[in-house]
């Protein structure tokens, strides 16, 4: 089935927005002989940001004495908590507009912006390979920061019928510094009370592949300004993350936990402001 929000189609469709916005002439729109004009801008924006529920999987190793039942494999795998939370930031990018003929014109823009949100994330992992225990299940929870930064192509629509008002669409692809602190891995089957698997080391960070498409609707008011209100989809590539052994005399001793967060898909909702130097 035909994925549009898969890691390749974002690019995909990142690259044919460009190669729109480097070439006005592939829209089949006969172009009037009038003078086409630029802006450079700067902007700030936020609004509210929505991710899904995910896949987390947790790897290490218990090491049991031999005499007992020996080292023991963990394979944990569940799913995270969707979770929401506010999101803001900026962006400076530059316009060309085209005019067309009957009062249309056409706009491409390219544009560099970063924005930034932070949220907890809570999940629960079942061991697929437990060998001479019941059960090992785990209830992970971590503080979740997320830096974006993006190269975006964008198209906008005008007519002198609009009055003031664009529509506009585009995407991007850039990289997410995550960052995730205040780990903790509980054992809840069978019951460990007050032991946390990544006591000693609870923070990792890393970067991971971003793309985004988004679409709106702007107002040009005091020929300077641009109010605007957007819909964003976010596509955030899988991370691998090293946590620390558990370390506790009462507490069989273990290897580092690697976990791996999968890939994230946020809904976003902004509206923001942009002035022309």
């Amino acid at each position: 089935m035909f994925n549009l929000f898969s890691k390749g189609h974002l690019a995909s469709l990142f690259a044919l927005v460009c190669l729109i916005a480097i070439n006005p002439s592939l829209m089949a729109w006969e172009c009037c002989e009038q003078p086409s004009c630029s802006r450079l801008y700067v902007g700030g924006f936020g609004g509210g940001i929505y991710s899904n529920s995910n896949r987390i999987n947790q790897y290490g190793t218990a090491f049991f004495p031999e005499d007992v039942i020996g080292p023991l494999p963990v394979i944990a795998e569940g799913h995270l908590n969707k979770t929401s939370s506010g999101f803001g930031g900026a962006q400076i990018g530059y316009e060309w507009s085209k005019p067309l003929c009957s009062g249309w014109s056409l706009a491409t823009a390219g544009e560099l912006e970063v924005f930034f949100f932070k949220h907890k994330k809570k999940g629960h992992l079942i061991n697929q390979t437990v060998i001479g225990l019941p059960e090992h299940d785990f209830s992970d929870s971590f503080h979740m920061n997320s830096s974006v930064i993006l190269v975006n192509a964008l198209i906008a629509i005008d007519n002198d019928c609009f009055c003031g008002f664009s529509p506009y669409a585009g995407g991007g692809i850039g990289a997410t510094r995550i960052s995730l602190h205040k780990a903790d891995s509980l054992q809840v089957e069978p019951l460990e009370t007050g032991i946390n698997h990544f006591n000693s080391n609870r923070n990792d960070s890393t970067w991971a592949f971003a793309a985004q498409a988004k679409a709106g609707l702007r107002y040009n008011f005091c020929q300077m300004f641009h109010i605007f209100a957007e819909y964003r989809y976010l596509y955030v590539d899988a991370a691998n993350y090293i946590f620390g052994a558990t370390n506790y005399t009462s507490h069989v001793p273990t290897s580092s936990w690697n976990v791996k967060v999968n890939n994230v898909h946020y809904n976003a909702f902004a509206i923001g402001l942009q002035f022309d130097l």
